[in-house]
């Protein structure tokens, strides 16, 4: 290819994405094809949210005792017995939370 052609095929080609597919070719059918089956084909059983993963269990045992026992250091000066039914109180609040989002992530996972 001389200089003038490669200069011409630069001019014809300047604003085009190097890296793009062409549009209309067999393959581009195909993969848009199999993309399509891939959307609307169903989840296997072990992609759903668990409620046993060791992320999950982190965040609530962990947040369940670090909440509790924040409410309890902020409820100290009332009184023992008093706080530690507050610290008790938000920790089972947290879990009920954490938990609580866990169950809307399956539902949702599942309805996908």
């Amino acid at each position: 290819m001389s200089r003038a052609e490669r200069r011409a095929y630069k001019r014809l080609t300047k604003n085009q994405d190097p890296y793009a597919l062409p549009a209309n070719s067999a393959a581009a059918r195909a993969r848009s094809q199999k993309a399509r089956t891939r959307r609307s084909a169903p989840r296997p059983a072990g992609d759903q949210v668990a409620f046993t993963g060791g992320r999950f269990l982190l965040w609530a045992v962990g947040g369940t005792f670090i909440v509790g026992l924040v409410a309890f250091s902020f409820a100290w000066p009332q009184g023992m017995p008093l706080a530690l039914y507050i610290g008790l109180a938000a920790a089972v609040v947290w879990a009920a939370l954490v938990t609580g989002f866990r169950y809307l992530q399956r539902r949702i996972a599942a309805s996908r």
